[in-house]
């Protein structure tokens, strides 16, 4: 509805601008177009548009009573046209900026963002609804404290510094934070906020508690997840080495009255492999793969692999077909330990001058690994009490090893083998004699024991 008082006083002005006109003009004067403008301003295009019909009517009444200045008819249609446009044109402006605002008040009313505008004191000038809602204070609470009262004394610092970038410059910044509730409690809210040309800072927040509680739900599930999955890797790989152990004892279960010639040749290789300076990784896979060697031994009848004097040639035939056996028992694996375990069954008996067993290979053709373990497999067999021999000195095995380095073993391995001996006691805790064979080799005297000695090439 127009307000009249606004209405009377447009009237007065243009009655005013030609009561007061003393010399009549075809333009359009600005005095005449003040009260269209007024009408605009107040009523949007509807209040020009009366403005201008007003304007006209007025106009055209004073011509008619003064004919000494009537115009054209040009010059009273150009200030019709005039009146029109802009009434039209300030008035749809006016009518686009008040729907603009009510639509800016009721978001800002009925929004579940939470609106606020702060000052520079660090106070809020103005809430939308929400806020109290969602904190359950009070709007003029929420003002009349700055604003950092109510994050949580941890978040502090953090918001105090985003809220100085906002002051330095007019980017948009992004951060969370806590916020404290009437009842105590604290919910987290999301951040959006800039700086206008005003100084003032208008900021959007959203309550994102449920999904903080979600994500820190997934992140403590996920670690839970990772531990039970790093457990279970843990007992499966623990599994996995005491069946590999198991295995490797099923091949001495037979001939080895102490179950450890397997345990203690994996640790003899491993500490070559060191001198060697091999990849960390392998000597892993190497110290894991080196007890099955004989694994294959498992197919030998008791009558030859517990004969206590030398062995025929069939009978020694059958005997070295264990490197077969165990290649064809442990080969075909897609596991590293076994696939290296496969290699080391069926080369561990080659050497290196090509006289060796199953495949007569000669020097760099025989498997690293092979030779590896051919030394560490020697050594423990020459220290330790066998059916057909009783156990030497380290100090003798040692020397016996020198003694076909180049013939039987690769002389890279022995220089291996013989460096890390040095710095250790003359008898390292991997290659310890059992206290049988040690008590036996110490108490017998020197010649018998040299004389029931076998050769080292009768060792399979």
């Amino acid at each position: 509805m127009l307000d009249l008082f606004t209405l009377a006083i447009a009237l007065a002005l243009l009655i005013g601008s030609y009561t007061l006109r003393r010399n009549v003009s075809n333009t359009v004067d600005a005095d005449e177009l003040l009260p269209v403008a007024l009408l605009a301003l107040r009523f949007g295009r509807r209040g020009g548009m009366i403005g201008a019909a007003l304007a006209f009517i007025v106009t055209g009444l004073w011509e008619l009573g003064h004919a000494d200045t009537l115009v054209t008819l040009t010059g009273y249609l150009g200030r019709a046209v005039a009146f029109v446009l802009l009434g039209l044109l300030l008035g749809s402006f006016v009518d686009k900026r008040r729907r603009l605002e009510d639509q800016l008040i009721r978001y800002f009313d009925t929004s579940l963002d939470l609106l606020a505008t702060a000052d520079d004191t660090g106070h809020f000038t103005r809430l939308n609804p929400a806020w109290e809602e969602l904190l359950g204070y009070s709007s003029e609470t929420l003002r009349s404290m700055p604003y950092i009262e109510f994050v949580h004394p941890e978040d502090r610092d953090r918001t105090l510094a985003e809220a100085a970038a906002i002051t330095d410059s007019h980017n948009t910044v992004r951060f969370r934070n806590r916020y404290r509730r009437a009842d105590g409690g604290y919910c987290w809210l999301e951040w959006s906020a800039a700086r206008s040309r005003s100084g003032l800072v208008h900021a959007v927040a959203r309550d994102i508690t449920a999904q903080v509680h979600a994500e820190t739900l997934l992140e403590s599930n996920a670690r839970m997840l990772n531990e039970q999955v790093s457990e279970r890797t843990r007992e499966l790989e623990e599994a996995r080495t005491e069946t590999l152990q198991r295995l490797a004892r099923a091949g001495e279960y037979r001939d080895d009255a102490t179950f450890r010639h397997t345990e203690r040749v994996g640790k003899c290789a491993v500490d070559i492999a060191f001198g060697l300076e091999l990849d960390h990784k392998r000597i892993i896979v190497l110290g894991e793969a080196a007890p099955l060697h004989d694994i294959g031994k498992i197919a030998i009848p008791d009558g030859i692999l517990l004969k206590p004097g030398p062995l025929n040639d069939d009978e020694r035939a059958i005997m070295q077909s264990h490197t077969r056996a165990g290649e064809r028992l442990l080969g075909g694996s897609s596991s590293p330990v076994l696939q290296m375990a496969a290699v080391i069954a069926a080369s561990h008996h080659e050497r290196w001058d090509g006289g060796g067993y199953p495949a007569g290979l000669a020097g760099q053709s025989i498997p690293l690994v092979g030779r590896i373990v051919a030394v560490a497999d020697v050594f423990d067999a020459l220290t330790h009490e066998r059916p057909y021999k009783d156990a030497w000195t380290v100090e003798e095995a040692i020397a016996e090893i020198c003694r076909v380095s180049g013939s039987q073993f690769d002389p890279r391995v022995v220089a291996a083998f013989l460096a890390r001996q040095a710095p250790m006691s003359s008898s390292p805790a991997w290659c310890q004699q059992d206290d049988e064979s040690q008590a036996s080799a110490a108490g017998a005297p020197a010649s018998a024991s040299s004389a029931s000695r076998a050769p080292l090439s009768s060792i399979a």
